[in-house]
């Protein structure tokens, strides 16, 4: 069956009326492009007047172009990366990742990336296919994120600096840490941080500040949890009970947050 043209053209302009009406919105009177039609990183952007070919290349390029625009701030992305390369604190990372960004303005969850941390001693550093899981898509034509990409695409991981390094001879569990302290109790406001820098001194003095505060009933596998459902056995003195009860059994044991004793990090 043929169409005529005149029937055609009907079909097509019903088409759009019914394309305009669904992106048209009645608070504002303006029409509002379709999501999928435009630059997937200008969801980022928050600036309606702002020109995505315009910005630059660089932070500095794109600030200077919001200043020439007139515009109130630089588009969100460009200045998380201006952030985070005008820092003053924390050490130059390969790729400019900003944590504010993603926490804070993004409002991702710190186990989204760090996935793993909270069943293993060591802190987990995202993979680069935790990165590539919204990169593919987002942020396309950063520089940093087309660098990320180029990461991948070489088979090559990414040498982040190290922010948080202990001796070696000190043992830190990751996992029996964040069940009973939030991140920021040891890493500080990260949220607020453009550049991650060591904000806890990781002393033994610091550590033992926390350890020996008062117990509650929230902390766990903590000598207060071990004392509360293990009673020590009663023993002659000057007879050191057997077991995993330490040796000031008769002073501290029970009485703090976590084991004050030197095996409880130098093991």
């Amino acid at each position: 069956m043929k169409i005529s043209s005149r029937a055609a053209a009907g079909v097509i302009a019903a088409a759009l009326g019914a394309t305009a009406l669904a992106l048209y919105r009645p608070s504002t009177g303006e029409l509002e492009l379709a999501a999928a039609s435009l630059d997937p990183s200008s969801f980022l952007h928050g600036q309606e007047n702002a020109d995505p070919q315009g910005e630059g290349e660089t932070a500095a390029a794109s600030a200077q172009y919001a200043d020439e625009q007139g515009l109130a701030t630089m588009p969100a992305q460009w200045r998380a990366i201006y952030d985070h390369e005008n820092a003053s604190r924390g050490p130059e990372q390969p790729i400019p990742f900003n944590h504010r960004f993603h926490v804070t303005d993004l409002q991702i969850d710190c186990m989204y990336c760090h996935v793993g941390t909270e069943r293993s001693v060591s802190g987990v550093v995202p993979s680069l296919d935790v990165c590539m899981g919204c990169h593919r898509i987002a942020g396309t034509g950063l520089p940093p994120v087309e660098e990320l990409r180029g990461y991948e695409s070489r088979g090559e991981p990414i040498e982040w600096e190290w922010v948080y390094k202990l001796p070696e001879f000190v043992q830190f569990s990751h996992k029996a840490h964040v069940r009973n302290l939030e991140c920021q109790d040891c890493h500080g406001p990260v949220e607020e941080m453009d550049r991650v820098y060591q904000w806890a001194p990781l002393t033994m003095g610091w550590c033992l500040e926390c350890h020996r505060q008062a117990p509650s009933e929230g902390d766990l596998a903590t000598d207060h949890t071990l004392a509360r459902d293990n009673p020590p056995p009663r023993a002659p003195a000057p007879r050191q009970p057997e077991g995993f009860y330490p040796r000031d059994i008769d002073t501290d044991y029970g009485r703090t947050r976590a084991p004050t004793d030197c095996a409880a990090c130098h093991y």
